[in-house]
């Protein structure tokens, strides 16, 4: 099929397609049911990335290095798991849907799972530890898994509008943000006067953490409905091994989940650095003030994250997708430009004002770039006639997986590379610090920008994506 001839129908079509139907918009509480999924699959995931650091190193003592190498391991692990879960969801026949039943259990698996990786203890052996923390994480990811991959097919087939698909993920995006506002504070909590030691502190907490796991997996499981079921039933099987191919030697598969891995790895790779030049740099080893700060930055990214969120939905909802990647990249490239001033130990209070550029940017991003990933299925199924958002999330997920993987590996070398030596608390040296600083500013840099080119390459505009679902409703009718 030639694709490119297919999309070069008249702009005018494109525009009469009915990209404002009324009758399209997702109703408000399907909205808000699967965007409050989205705080189970954020506050897992994200808790687990942020507290694995403070709590095995810094309370149980373990290596940063076999950290960062078991995480790599694990999330390697987790991309394995993906493409398996995305074939049984796709292909799955029963009537109450091909991914709700699965998101039902993955919660509540994931509200059980997640307290209990933190019940390891400061008083065995390291290798216990180790043990006990990699076996904890094997069964998170898969847990993870299997709640993730149909929570993500879900939002990529809840409607087939260009820009109300942008919407949903804006709504989902206001509970990232309520996500990224409480898991910075679980380790600060944990540290309170309160409990009789961090250890205790962290099991307490993380409990809580999985009772709102629970609560809010369970709405997205229950309320959304599945629009392309019925079209799913009539469809052969989708098979692994075919979808993989299709998908990896696909160049607009690579240039969208380039720009997304790119970003991803430019936080993931500099991992917990941040707050160890809070703690260490900043506050002269003291781990509360250090912590809190951390924390505080946090929730402000989070305030200003609403306020993004409003004016983005109500001013910008019509602006092309990619030129919005492009200001959110730019603004990121410029606040890891401004850590070199705003971290300083003798004004610690300018760390508040890198929000303003990390913030907007971050928010801006991932309600967009998720928003892309939807418009991808359409390109898909025109390609290649099935609907198998399942099986383009698992890839999709193992790609970025594979990805975090390499960039949570090598986070831990980062840190070694530093010359950073816990037991010296805040007198870790000039040279220490000063690199610590530099990679802060410079990986990230380098991620940015190479995420920047893949959008420029990037083909999939506005007029594209409604062309082509003109001609998907004209093989197999409307949805």
């Amino acid at each position: 099929m030639d694709t490119n001839k297919t999309l070069k129908t008249s702009s005018q079509s494109a525009s009469e397609i009915g990209v404002s139907r009324n009758k399209e918009a997702i109703p408000f509480k399907e909205k808000l049911a699967y965007g409050a999924g989205g705080y189970a699959n954020q506050a897992g995931e994200s808790a687990v990335n942020q507290l694995v650091n403070p709590v095995y190193n810094l309370i149980m003592g373990v290596d940063p290095k076999v950290i960062g190498l078991t995480l790599g391991a694990m999330r390697l692990w987790d991309a394995i798991t993906d493409p398996i879960m995305g074939k049984i969801s796709d292909n799955w026949k029963g009537h109450s849907g091909r991914r709700k039943p699965f998101m039902f259990l993955g919660c509540l698996l994931l509200s059980i799972v997640f307290p209990i990786i933190w019940w390891a203890s400061p008083d065995w052996n390291e290798h216990a530890v180790v043990a006990y923390m990699a076996a904890g994480l094997v069964v998170f990811f898969t847990c993870y898994t299997i709640y993730s991959v149909p929570w993500r097919a879900l939002g990529a087939e809840m409607t087939p509008h260009y820009d109300e698909r942008s919407k949903l993920q804006v709504v989902t995006s206001y509970f990232n943000e309520l996500s990224q506002m409480t898991v910075p504070w679980i380790f600060p909590a944990a540290n309170l006067a309160f409990f009789a030691g961090p250890e205790i502190g962290i099991k307490v907490v993380t409990s809580v953490c999985g009772v709102v796991i629970l609560l809010t997996g369970l709405a997205a499981a229950k309320v959304p409905k599945e629009r392309y079921q019925k079209i799913a039933q009539k469809q052969e099987k989708v098979q692994l091994i075919p979808a993989f191919k299709n998908f990896l030697g696909d160049p607009v598969f690579i240039y969208v989940h380039g720009i997304g891995a790119a970003l991803l790895s430019s936080l993931l790779i500099i991992g917990s650095l941040g707050m160890y030049i809070n703690i260490f740099y900043i506050f002269d080893g003291d781990w509360g003030k250090g912590s809190v700060f951390s924390a505080i930055a946090a929730n402000l990214s989070s305030v200003l994250g609403f306020f993004v969120l409003y004016f983005l939905r109500k001013y910008f909802m019509q602006v092309e997708k990619k030129k919005l990647i492009a200001f959110a990249l730019g603004l990121s490239i410029l606040g890891s430009c401004s850590k070199w001033f705003l971290f300083n130990p003798e004004y610690p209070y300018l760390v508040f004002l890198l929000p303003f550029f990390m913030a907007t940017s971050q928010t801006c991003f991932w309600s967009i770039w998720i928003s892309m990933l939807a418009d991808y299925c359409d390109y898909d199924e025109f390609n290649h006639g099935k609907r198998r958002e399942g099986m383009f999330n698992a890839v999709s997920g193992w790609l970025m997986k594979a990805s975090s993987s390499i960039a949570l590996g090598v986070s831990g070398y980062v840190l070694t590379v530093t010359g950073f030596d816990k037991d010296k608390a805040g007198d870790q040296g000039e040279e220490t610090f000063l690199m610590m600083r530099v990679l802060f500013i410079a990986l990230p840099l380098f991620l940015l920008t190479t995420a920047f080119v893949m959008n420029k390459l990037y083909p999939l505009n506005k007029e594209k994506m409604v062309n082509i679902r003109m001609e998907l409703e004209k093989r197999r009718g409307q949805v």
